[in-house]
């Protein structure tokens, strides 16, 4: 049975229903574009993520004539904006209370336009990144499961990066805060770019001038699990500045390359990696090795009885800032962070992850295609 609010609906609330169909429409359009990319994700590399997307992220350059991020603060206006809204339907409906279903007939119109048109921009500016072609078919990557040997070499390697690169930083074990950055945020910013500048596995993607900034709301940004986070509409890389110093030039890399294109978590991550150690600083470098050791997952599925005689090879600073991270972190975590990991869960299956926020950790898989390529390389 309808409700009394429906069977009273009038010709001119019929009407407005037919209103419904342009934004949906668009919203189909937009789906529909999405499907038909994930078909042809060598055409979507070479025309949109090589072509227009640089010429996109160059015109939202804007944002860079700010100190601020633009991003957060439309953020919050958006977030004052969609209260007052609410506020002013609810009051609508409660006043006009005989018109209740034209009300709500208009409220649906205008979210359907709002998703319809965020969507279409989201994805112009944006969304066909998470369609092209991935990354370990452009480098060539095998994928294949590293023999024992194989994958203890590359723990060791990365372990051994880890030690070296925080002892040339002149790091020392002091709190329980953590290692401190040697580096203001503008020389880290210029290592940061030098870096990817010169790295050839990144060569020809380009993305904004926008430069990474600091989120003023940084706790909040804790509070939901979150260290970093690319606004694809004002092109710039923000990241979570009260986390830990050590883990932040991997956070602005890993943002920087959403900035260049690298839509999946894997792959911004693996970039990041690339980027940071080949970086000119060993603070940069460290913190590279740093975001890869997830790679231990892969020693530990495929030579448990290895991966703990890799591990104590692990210097006392690392082991240190590591316990800062997890302690950081801890006190972060809540039912906040629950919702966001649903959240970006369901944000990355829509965009076609088909693993959601595992993907983050799926890096592992190319930091090994990697190393295995530069063995077998002559």
């Amino acid at each position: 049975m309808l409700p009394g609010w429906a069977k009273r609906i009038t010709l001119p609330e019929r009407k407005l229903w037919m209103k419904l169909l342009p934004p949906f429409a668009l919203l189909a359009a937009v789906f529909a574009l999405q499907a038909l990319a994930g078909f042809a994700p060598r055409l979507v590399e070479r025309f949109y993520s090589r072509a227009l997307f640089p010429f996109v992220a160059r015109a939202l350059s804007f944002a860079s004539l700010s100190s601020f991020s633009l991003a957060e603060m439309f953020f919050a206006l958006l977030a004052v904006a969609l209260v007052a809204w609410l506020t002013w339907v609810t009051q609508r409906l409660f006043i006009r209370r005989g018109e209740a279903g034209a009300t709500l007939l208009s409220a649906l119109k205008t979210l359907l336009w709002s998703a319809a048109i965020v969507s279409a921009l989201f994805m112009l500016l944006f969304g066909l990144n998470y369609k092209r072609q991935q990354l370990a078919d452009t480098l060539g990557f095998e994928r294949r499961e590293p023999s024992a040997h194989e994958i203890e070499a590359i723990s060791r390697t990365i372990i051994e990066g880890i030690n070296s690169n925080y002892s040339e930083s002149g790091l020392s074990v002091e709190g329980g805060g953590g290692s401190l950055s040697p580096l203001s945020n503008t020389q880290l910013f210029a290592v940061l770019e030098e870096a990817y500048a010169s790295e050839p596995l990144v060569r020809g993607a380009s993305g904004g001038s926008v430069p990474p900034k600091a989120v003023y709301f940084s706790g909040v940004m804790s509070r939901l699990g979150i260290s970093g986070i690319y606004s694809p509409f004002t092109g710039e890389p923000n990241y979570n500045a009260i986390q830990p110093g050590f883990d932040i030039p991997f956070s602005v890399a890993h943002e920087m390359a959403h900035q260049r294109g690298f839509a999946r978590e894997d792959e911004a991550n693996f970039v990041a990696f690339i980027v940071c150690t080949k970086a000119s600083h060993p603070y940069v470098r460290y913190s590279g090795y740093l975001g890869a050791l997830r790679v231990l997952g892969v020693l530990y599925r495929v030579a448990p009885e290895r991966y703990r005689a890799v591990v104590a090879g692990l210097g006392e600073g690392p082991r240190a800032d590591l316990k800062a991270r997890a302690q950081f972190w801890a006190r972060y975590r809540g039912r906040l962070s629950n919702f966001s990991n649903s959240l970006n869960h369901v944000y990355l299956k829509v965009n076609g992850i088909r693993s959601g926020v595992r993907n983050y950790n799926e890096a592992s898989s190319l930091i090994v295609g990697y190393y295995l390529k530069q063995s077998a390389a002559p």
